[in-house]
């Protein structure tokens, strides 16, 4: 499901995402992201998606297929996986 553009440690990455959970802040008049778990370099790790646009997140509902793109970034495996700047795709 990982579709990696480049080999640096921030890639733009497109994923499919099926099974996700929606976590919200209260920060800032309030966020949604998504927390899942990916397939990625043969280990399954935990994945946290940030979006770029607030009337995103307002469309999110859980375990519904959607297409995100963003900056995947990794830290290693002792850290979660963030996937920054992320819009659905439609």
């Amino acid at each position: 499901m990982l579709n990696s553009l480049n080999n640096q440690k921030l890639m733009l990455t497109e994923l499919v995402l099926e099974k996700y959970k929606v976590q919200s802040t209260g920060a800032d008049g309030g966020h949604s992201y998504i927390i899942t778990e990916i397939e990625h370099n043969k280990k399954t790790r935990k994945l946290v998606v940030l979006f770029s646009n607030k009337s995103d997140e307002r469309n999110l509902k859980e375990n519904i297929k959607i297409q995100v793109k963003g900056n995947l970034e990794d830290e290693g495996e002792e850290y979660d996986l963030i996937m920054s700047n992320t819009t659905i795709e439609k």
